[in-house]
């Protein structure tokens, strides 16, 4: 074998490992996104009763346990507001009933809101009720 053949396998052989490196690091990546994910999610046993407005709202709505339409879209809501680089989701409830999503909580400004909006009907709400306020920071 010459040395050209030796040095095209060598560097056949880095290409093949340096792509098996990348796919082994984006995989890695996405198991740990997928794990934040899933730990950011309350169990049952930490569901709390929260109060807006004087109504008592469980955290497991029996709603929920019937329309799996309504969880799907409120999961789907609460998804596109995480990834969503204009809205600090931390501070945003999402209600469902019958497909149209109700936004409460407090968000920083007025294009916060519009795109917390923006991001429910997008996710597939048919129509989105805003109770959100704005807490301006300085």
């Amino acid at each position: 074998m010459s040395f050209t053949e030796q040095d095209a396998i060598y560097k056949r052989e880095e290409r093949v490992m340096h792509t098996g490196k990348t796919q082994g690091t984006a995989i890695l990546a996405g198991f740990v996104i997928a794990g934040a994910l899933v730990l950011a999610l309350p169990l049952p046993s930490q569901a709390q009763d929260k109060t807006f407005a004087g109504k008592s709202i469980s955290a497991l709505d029996p709603h929920y346990l019937e329309n799996k339409a309504d969880l799907q879209l409120k999961m789907d809501v609460k998804w596109h507001l995480a990834l969503s680089p204009w809205v600090d989701a931390d501070f945003i409830h999402v209600h469902v009933r019958d497909g149209v999503v109700t936004l409460r909580g407090s968000v920083e400004d007025q294009s916060a809101v519009e795109a917390a909006i923006r991001n429910a009907t997008e996710a597939g709400a048919k129509k989105v009720i805003n109770h959100l306020t704005t807490e301006e920071k300085k």
